[in-house]
């Protein structure tokens, strides 16, 4: 099969000639610098200049080379600076984006410190409030021709780099802290926000896919519901006041795009698999191993088979950085557990960490290879 035509399969929930792998270039499913920089020497890749394309993560740009040597089926399309912004870090190490959030580095993060709507009071604060423009040319500059090669030259399926976020928009414009507060307290106020983070959302993604639309197999989006012991908001507020916002931008994306969702959100979640699916996602990540009632593959598989595409699921919090001989019996465990009958995608978890040893990188995609063709025979 070609890659294109196994990640299909694996997207409609039948057995390809093998598990199909999306690893590299996304926002989440990446690897920082000095873990990469020690992978290349490991594997002696051809050198190159390691480039950041996620300077808040401090994500590398992963290379060709680096995915055919691991046999990855995907292909990223990144988007660019918008006009009029470049990133500048100042003498206190932070940088402002082109919103206005201050970020400042934090050990090997960017966090954000400062907040353009920290001060705001009222709904009247919020309207005057002008982030940049989503549709802003600059942006997409490039991709149509890049999606076009891609399809016309390569097997690989074709998948969106960045993800748009809600919940989390609204934390970067008004700071976490005041935000949560605001959810809890002031509901038309909050919910104001996030009809404004709904509406850049909207606007960013529509743009775009009338650009590339026609050419991609996978658009992500995504947001943190979970804590590593249960849900962040109440299940009922989610349903209630968030979930319809997600599923307005993805009927947003779905305008200019026949793709698969896919919805990234780390900790316990599997609460909120049913309502993520009736929004319009199909696929979800990184399955957190060890967060709360995400520890049973086999149940997470039976939760959402059928409904929801399982990518990724390694234990990257809890084993990538320990012995290999635990990092391969994880990978063996979610390829026997997720990967009967399609509906997976093999992939680190989320982004592998600098903490993560090269040999261990190539422990998970070695054992990957030796167990990843259909039908699946892995021992317990």
């Amino acid at each position: 099969m070609t890659s294109r035509e196994r990640v299909l399969k694996a997207l409609n929930f039948q057995e390809a000639d093998r598990i199909p792998i999306d690893w590299g270039n996304n926002a989440v499913t990446g690897i920082q610098a000095d873990a990469y920089r020690r992978l290349l020497k490991y594997i002696g890749a051809p050198e190159e200049e390691i480039v950041i394309r996620d300077i808040k993560q401090g994500l590398a740009l992963v290379s060709d080379y680096v995915l055919d040597y691991f046999g990855v089926d995907t292909r990223c399309l990144l988007t660019n600076d918008p006009s009029n912004w470049k990133l500048q870090i100042d003498e206190n190490g932070g940088f402002y984006d082109p919103n206005g959030v201050y970020f400042k580095q934090m050990g090997e993060y960017f966090d954000f410190v400062k907040n353009p709507l920290e001060k705001a009071d009222t709904i009247d604060d919020l309207k005057a409030f002008k982030p940049s423009d989503p549709t802003d040319p600059a942006r997409f500059k490039g991709m149509r021709e890049r999606a076009k090669w891609l399809h016309e030259n390569t097997d690989k399926a074709i998948v969106i780099g960045e993800h748009g976020s809600v919940f989390y928009q609204a934390w970067e414009w008004r700071g976490m802290q005041n935000f949560m507060a605001d959810f809890a307290a002031d509901e038309e106020f909050a919910d104001y926000l996030l009809d404004m983070a709904a509406d850049w959302w909207c606007a960013w993604y529509e743009t775009m896919l009338k650009e590339v639309g026609e050419y991609v197999d996978i658009m992500w989006l995504g947001d943190d519901w979970g804590t590593q012991n249960g849900p962040l908001i109440h299940p009922e507020q989610f349903e209630k006041r968030v979930q319809p916002r997600i599923k307005r931008v993805i009927d947003s994306m779905r305008k200019y795009c026949d793709g698969k969702v896919a919805y990234h959100s780390c900790g316990s979640v599997s609460w909120a698999f049913d309502s993520l699916h009736d929004a319009g996602v199909d696929i979800i990540q990184p399955v957190q191993a060890n967060a709360f009632g995400m520890q049973d593959s086999k149940k997470i598989k039976e939760m959402t088979y059928g409904k929801l595409v399982l990518h990724g699921g390694l234990d990257n919090q809890g084993k990538f950085a320990g012995p290999a001989d635990a990092v391969i019996a994880d990978v063996k465990q979610k390829i026997r557990d997720f990967a009967p009958g399609g509906g997976y995608l093999f992939a680190c978890g989320h982004n592998i960490q600098s903490d993560c040893p090269p040999e261990n990188i190539v422990a998970i995609f070695d054992t990957y290879k030796k167990y990843c063709s259909y039908p699946i025979r892995v021992e317990e």
